[in-house]
């Protein structure tokens, strides 16, 4: 279970967070009245508007002004307010496999016996932030509600490992798991890959990688508010660059961290959607939200896996911010997401 290292003052911050963000959203937006904030006729969901309001009168830096030791923390310590409660599941296993330069931490989630698909999921978190126990909650929900062996991987972190290292982490998590399927109890056939934001780019980046090298590539993938250009700035870039979380800021410090050179934003590996081919892809669900900055290039994304024939299902919260998935225990659209990938994985690997 994650372990918090918050002060006093913080856990009851949160307490109160918590309990607020579960008012009913009709009362949140009388709340709000005429302050709601609208975009291209679309208003942000109360409730969002309501936490996002919340955390700027705390006063609390953003993660884009702290140290990466200190903006990690901050990350941790912010998640658990709007995510649900961890769901207790048949079986769940910390492990550490063998990876390119070291160990990598992984952590398998299952609720059902016998050989099951399964999904290895790379978390979010701008390739800065982010490891097991921030997704933890939600990945329970969708071993639960998918019927697949969930496959956490804490692969390593920039600024101390920067690209490829994720990539090759990612890599080499699918193909321990792949060796190992009969041990892990899952079926070679029925592996999918997905994740979150950074997780995403990283599911995208290794689908790619596979197909360039004539790899075994995922039954399937989820990518979910994927940042898949690092070169070029899409209009949502600049629509959505500020007061909604994920900040053009804080974007910027994950880049420089991630891709120390600005040439290396180019690179097809970092910025998926420069790629070449995107012919031979597996079936994609691909998830946006309507206040993220990143929702141009998911949506371009996808269109590129549609246009080479590939099949997608596309899945979009217009009402929603960037970290929907992970907001399960503040709004209906959080669990409406981790739903939808669930239903997605149960059609796509069924047996």
């Amino acid at each position: 279970m994650p372990k918090s290292n918050a002060t006093l003052k913080e856990r009851c911050e949160g307490i109160v967070a918590r309990r607020i963000l579960r008012l009913p959203p009709k009362l949140v937006a009388w709340l709000l009245g005429k302050r709601r904030r609208v975009i291209n006729g679309v208003a942000l969901d109360p409730t969002v508007q309501l936490s996002l309001d919340l955390f700027k009168l705390t006063g609390r830096p953003t993660m884009d002004k702290l140290p990466v030791d200190a903006a990690r923390r901050e990350f941790a310590k912010l998640v658990p307010i709007a995510d649900l409660a961890p769901r207790p599941l048949l079986d769940v296993q910390n492990r550490r496999i063998p990876g390119p330069a070291s160990e990598i931490p992984i952590r398998i989630y299952r609720d059902q016996t016998g050989v099951l698909p399964a999904l290895l999921y790379v978390h979010g978190g701008g390739f800065v932030v982010g490891d097991l126990d921030t997704h933890d909650p939600p990945l329970r929900e969708l071993a639960h509600e998918s019927g697949c062996v969930v496959i956490a991987v804490d692969y390593r972190l920039a600024p101390e490992h920067p690209f490829p290292a994720a990539l090759d982490d990612a890599l080499a998590a699918l193909a321990w798991v792949r060796q190992h399927a009969a041990e892990l109890q899952i079926d070679p056939a029925r592996i999918a890959m997905g994740g979150d934001s950074a997780g995403g780019n990283l599911t995208a980046a290794t689908c790619h990688q596979l197909q360039q090298i004539g790899g075994e590539l995922p039954a399937a993938q989820l990518l979910i508010y994927p940042g898949v250009d690092m070169h070029n700035l899409a209009p949502s870039r600049n629509t959505y660059a500020t007061g909604f979380f994920l900040e053009r800021e804080l974007i910027d410090m994950f880049v420089s961290a991630y891709v120390p050179s600005p040439e290396m934003t180019a690179d097809p590996r970092v910025s998926p959607l420069l790629a070449m081919d995107f012919s031979g892809q597996p079936p994609a669900l691909l998830l946006t939200a309507g206040f993220d900055p990143l929702q141009d290039e998911g949506l371009a994304y996808g269109r590129k896996l549609v246009a080479a024939g590939g099949t997608v299902e596309f899945v979009h919260f217009p009402t929603q911010i960037h970290g929907v998935f992970g907001m399960a225990g503040a709004v209906e659209d959080g669990k409406r997401a981790i739903a939808a990938c669930a239903n997605f994985l149960r059609k796509t690997l069924a047996a």
